[in-house]
């Protein structure tokens, strides 16, 4: 009986172990309460529940605010504003924030000041520190709305990168030993865009990143754009589905994959994700109210692989590898060529290519365009359930003439396979 009870409590344990480990957490900026707007408030909370996890900054707190540059503590010198609290970490409120893992940090930009603070979260006494007088930003006044900043992200880079309202500043700033602040400058339309990066109805929003180098912004009026930090290159994904009336896009993080958590500063409804791929969003199952946030940040870039994944994945060859392999293992090309998924137009000389999938199990595939490194540049979900289905894939227009791969992966069964393309 006793070994029985054991088992039970072993299970159980195990059990709640596995719950925990699923969990997805952000840093929110927050009211003093559910469904208040003094942007003031810092919280680690559960998205799936909407609760907080942890207290990790209070207005009414009295901490110790310091030099990013020179550790010391930071003397206020004008009294004026000393007495209107504005010197306070978050007198001015904030919308933008951004979580560095590495060091375990929390970058912050308060409203109407163009300052970078961050909050160090290893502290065990709570500090805050600011980059005293070095300028981020380009507001003119606290009334200059287009210039105000409330994106931020840290990408896969290991860089913290920040975008004014009206997308004519990218302010890039390093996270190591000597931070450097350096304005990139404005962000360029994709040719294809139906709604301009700098339209007045997108501002305020979130940013969050993926694996390649790529930026994603969620506007505050649910429009989704692919930010390449290559080219500084905004492209118009489209339009996010499924979200209740009056519910604004303000926070957002990477849940992993192509999913995205999202956030409201207005509604207390609950969380909602949505897919990258389809921009369908789909209610957390959060029961009761949230705390509605300016903004979210966590560590998780989309379209991350894995450590498990990466060693998993068929290894994609270059031309001179496939030769060797070619002559060493003759049967690949009977796979290959019995495999009913092909590939065409290729060479690709519109920017347009097609995934024909005939005989193929029914369900979802990844359709993936890597580097003959095996780096992925894009990648959509599609559901396949007829005898013969054709699927366009777009190009991307910055992408440069030469050799790559489309790889096609199935998500409910064991069906790969990689086609090297040419880009002309």
């Amino acid at each position: 009986m006793k070994q029985k009870i054991l088992l039970a409590f072993c299970l159980v344990a195990i059990g709640t172990s596995a719950t925990a480990q699923k969990r997805t957490t952000a840093y929110a900026i927050t009211g003093g309460e559910k469904g208040a707007n003094n942007w003031s408030e810092v919280r680690l909370v559960d998205v799936a529940t909407g609760e907080e996890v942890q207290t990790v900054y209070q207005s009414s707190q009295d901490i110790k605010v310091l030099n990013a540059r020179t550790g010391k503590e930071i003397v206020k010198k004008d009294a004026a504003n000393a007495k209107a609290g504005v010197d306070k970490p978050f007198a001015t409120l904030s919308a933008a924030c951004a979580y560095d893992k590495k060091h375990e940090r929390l970058y912050y930009v308060p409203m109407g000041i163009n300052q970078l603070r961050y909050i160090d979260l290893k502290s065990k006494t709570p500090k805050i520190y600011y980059f005293e007088e070095e300028t981020f930003g380009a507001m003119s006044n606290r009334r200059d709305i287009p210039n105000q900043i409330t994106r931020m992200v840290i990408a896969s880079d290991g860089n913290g990168y920040a975008l004014t309202n009206n997308g004519e500043h990218l302010i890039q700033f390093t996270t190591g030993k000597k931070p450097t602040i350096t304005d990139l400058g404005a962000l360029t339309d994709d040719a294809s865009n139906a709604v301009s990066i700098h339209d007045g109805s997108g501002y305020g929003g979130d940013m969050i990143a993926d694996a390649a180098k790529n930026l994603y912004l969620v506007n505050a009026n649910r429009g989704v754009y692919k930010i390449s930090l290559e080219s500084k290159t905004a492209t118009y994904l489209g339009f996010i589905r499924g979200l209740p009336r009056g519910f604004s896009t303000n926070g957002a993080v990477a849940e992993g994959g192509s999913s995205v958590i999202v956030s409201s500063s207005s509604s207390t409804l609950g969380y909602y994700k949505f897919d990258l791929n389809t921009l369908k969003a789909e209610k957390l199952d959060n029961a009761g109210p949230v705390y509605n946030a300016s903004d979210l940040a966590n560590g998780t870039l989309a379209f991350e692989k894995k450590k498990r994944d990466r060693k998993e994945e068929t290894p994609v060859e270059t031309p001179l590898e496939e030769a060797t392999i070619a002559k060493q293992k003759p049967a690949i090309a009977e796979v290959v060529a019995k495999n009913s998924i092909s590939v065409f137009p290729n060479p690709v000389t519109s920017g347009l290519t097609k995934v024909s999938f005939a005989d193929q199990p029914a369900g979802k595939y990844q359709v993936q365009l890597l580097d003959v490194a095996g780096k992925l540049i894009s990648s959509q979900e599609v559901t396949v359930g007829s005898k013969v289905q054709v699927e366009e894939l777009r190009i991307p227009q910055n992408l440069a003439k030469g050799s790559y791969v489309v790889k096609v992966v199935g998500i409910s069964n064991k069906v790969s396979q990689t086609t090297k393309i040419v880009v002309q």
